[in-house]
């Protein structure tokens, strides 16, 4: 008797995958069950697993070589092995299926050169009409070519069909656009055959045609919170340069915001509070000789109030003050310093 063997695998591993087969059937209905037999099980089970991986990558190999006819009979020599195998006949299944898809592409690509070929027959018919007149046919040969063109025609519409069913709209659109053409103006069409070429013509065009492109959103920035809190924080803690920009926010996000009025009492209260104290300071050192450190506390205090009158001018006189000082310690014939500015 003749070795059954497997394209693309050793000689005996049919023979050896049968005898692993029956052995793991045999396992498994005894009753008695050891460690050892719970090992052996396991490692057929992935030997069978890997069996069959390897089946479906080769049938994978030969099918991807056009090589439909090797794919099946792989898949038909494993599967006398291995009968009840879910993923051999699952993967034979969908082999099946891909080879009649293709087979209805090929077929319907032949329909459509068929058609081409005989688009260029009726353009080279009225270019002999041109020449020779319009009876250079015989009625036999006229008839015989309509016949030939609406046979064509025909098969191109049941084709493009199916190749509408199957989602294949480019397809479909050149064998329909054939068939309208090869109908012409000269061919008898009955009005429910036209009708219907028309309306699966109008389908194929709309799912071909571009997507209007929508206009491109982009996403919302989400906005920061209101720095409500922030406020808050700052003025407990007495940073009023902070509190100045957190309230500035807050009056231009949220002019209406419950908290902005108390917030805003309370932020110029402080401010007023610091720059009086900044200010008897300045006036307290003035007096009593420290110019330098009195202007320096006044200026300190400048950016929390730019438009303080009694400030400015207390800044502007301590200023002159000290100009004139250096201006008269200064030695005969040099020229006085600059005097300092803000």
């Amino acid at each position: 008797m003749k070795q059954q063997t497997l394209e693309g695998f050793p000689p005996d591993t049919l023979q050896q995958i049968r005898r692993q087969s029956a052995q793991l059937e045999r396992l498994q209905h005894q009753a008695v069950s050891t460690p050892a037999r719970q090992q052996e099980l396991k490692q057929l089970q992935r030997s069978l697993r890997q069996f069959e991986n390897d089946v479906i990558r080769v049938a994978s190999r030969l099918e991807q070589q056009e090589d439909w006819h090797g794919a099946e009979q792989i898949f038909d020599g494993a599967i006398r092995v291995l009968p009840e195998s879910q993923p051999l006949i699952s993967a034979q299944r969908e082999l099946a299926e891909r080879r009649q898809l293709h087979e209805a592409r090929v077929r319907m690509e032949l329909e459509i050169h068929r058609g081409e070929q005989l688009q260029k027959d009726v353009a080279a018919y009225e270019r002999l009409k041109q020449l020779q007149g319009p009876d250079f046919l015989t009625w036999l040969e006229l008839k015989n070519f309509h016949r030939q063109r609406r046979a064509s025609a025909q098969a191109l519409q049941q084709h493009a069909q199916l190749a509408l069913e199957r989602g294949d709209y480019v397809l479909a659109h050149r064998a329909l656009t054939i068939a309208q053409d090869l109908y012409g103006i000269d061919l008898e069409q009955d009005n429910s055959q036209r009708e219907q070429l028309d309306r699966d013509l109008k389908l194929a065009n709309s799912h071909l045609r571009p997507a209007k492109r929508q206009p491109e959103r982009r996403p919302q920035k989400s906005e920061a919170p209101l720095p409500v809190e922030a406020l808050k924080d700052a003025l407990d803690a007495g940073d009023l340069l902070s509190a100045r920009q957190h309230l500035n926010q807050l009056e231009q996000r949220s002019p209406q915001h419950p908290q902005l009025q108390p917030l805003q009492t309370k932020f110029h209260t402080q401010v007023t509070n610091r720059v009086q104290a900044a200010i008897k300071r300045g006036n307290d050192l003035y007096s009593q000789g420290h110019i330098e450190r009195a202007l320096a506390v006044w200026r300190e205090a400048k950016p929390l109030d730019p438009e303080n009158v009694q400030l400015l001018a207390n800044i502007a006189r301590a200023e002159k003050v000290l100009r004139n000082l250096r201006a008269l310690s200064a030695p005969a014939g040099s020229e006085p310093q600059a005097a300092e500015r803000q």
